[in-house]
């Protein structure tokens, strides 16, 4: 048995359907208290014992996966308390509170198909739980995740953060991995070939700029993060201009203050709009004290990780 961490597990779980396997989708409905994990986590479990996800953190996913293999068995749907107030006596939460969990054992293979759909064409959609009645359906839908109520839970589906990356040196290719780790879709955009070598192995594309407008914008939805690492004008401000007309949640451009400045200047001379102009982060990143290219990659991620949760958009 092998179980590893993901946090969209309806890839590995189409895997697995695919190699013949059965398969169960595992939902965390509600909390009672704390817990480790937040109010929709899921993991998915294959017949054979495999599992990827995390629902308590480690407290009680070996249970999870038995019961999971269970549910397959039976071929029904149940819902389980782990933690306070449940009948496994023997599986107990360190944080005191209780869960419930939602064993799909039979997910369809049509809703699944409409799920990762949904995900590649970068709509958003729900899958309501029906404890009582030990149901799950999905809606395309733009309602924010519910919290547990009468029995009810509904677990939205964003569209996954993209990233696009445009940029000179060293950090894009940091950005770049830290992003992936995060299983955060990045596309890479650089007048610079070994800036681009570098970076492709972290990334879903990368494109080769003979100039500041060679930057795509179209079809920038509010999932997508833009972040620039030029130190020169010429290249960013188009860029910049440009992102700034689309939906794009964050927008980062590498510099110091003095820099940021100058940078606004330019975008001012060009005719943009001032009022937009409080939509750039700059100086990029999160203030850790950064020196080194991984160290500002890194402050960069977390910005972008900080301002999805601020948004509602995780």
């Amino acid at each position: 048995m092998k179980s590893s961490y993901a946090e969209d597990v309806l890839p590995p779980l189409l895997r697995w359907r695919e190699e013949g396997l059965k398969t169960t989708l595992v939902t965390l409905v509600n909390i009672e208290g704390s817990s480790p994990r937040p109010l929709g986590s899921q993991m998915a479990v294959a017949e054979n014992g495999d599992s990827i996800g995390v629902i308590t953190g480690g407290c009680a996913e070996a249970a999870i996966v038995f019961e999971a293999q269970e549910a397959m068995k039976s071929g029904e749907n149940r819902c389980v308390r782990y933690g306070e107030g449940s009948p496994y006596m023997d599986i107990r939460l360190p944080c005191g509170s209780g869960i419930d969990v939602f064993f799909d054992a039979c997910f369809s293979d049509e809703h699944l198909t409409k799920l990762l759909s949904a995900q590649k064409e970068r709509r958003q959609m729900t899958m309501n739980f029906d404890v009582e009645a030990l149901t799950a359906s999905i809606h395309e839908s733009k309602i924010s995740q519910q919290e547990f109520a009468e029995g009810k839970y509904a677990k939205l589906y964003n569209p996954p953060v993209r990233l696009l990356a445009a940029g000179k040196g060293f950090i894009l290719p940091y950005v770049a991995q830290f992003a992936k780790a995060l299983s955060i879709e990045t596309h890479a955009y650089s007048p610079e070939e070994e800036t681009l070598e570098h970076a492709a192995p972290f990334c879903t594309s990368t494109t080769h700029l003979t100039n500041g407008s060679g930057f795509v914008s179209a079809n920038i939805d509010r999932w997508t993060a833009i972040v620039t690492l030029f130190h020169e004008h010429e290249w960013e401000a188009s860029i910049l201009s440009s992102a700034l007309k689309s939906e794009c949640f964050y927008l980062g451009a590498l510099g110091s203050r003095r820099t940021h400045q100058e940078r606004l200047e330019v975008l001012r001379m060009q005719g943009v709009d001032e009022t937009s102009f409080e939509r750039i982060r700059g100086p990029v990143g999160l203030d850790i004290k950064a020196k080194s290219p991984p160290e500002i990659a890194v402050s960069i991620v977390a910005e972008i990780i900080e301002t999805q949760r601020l948004k509602g958009l995780a």
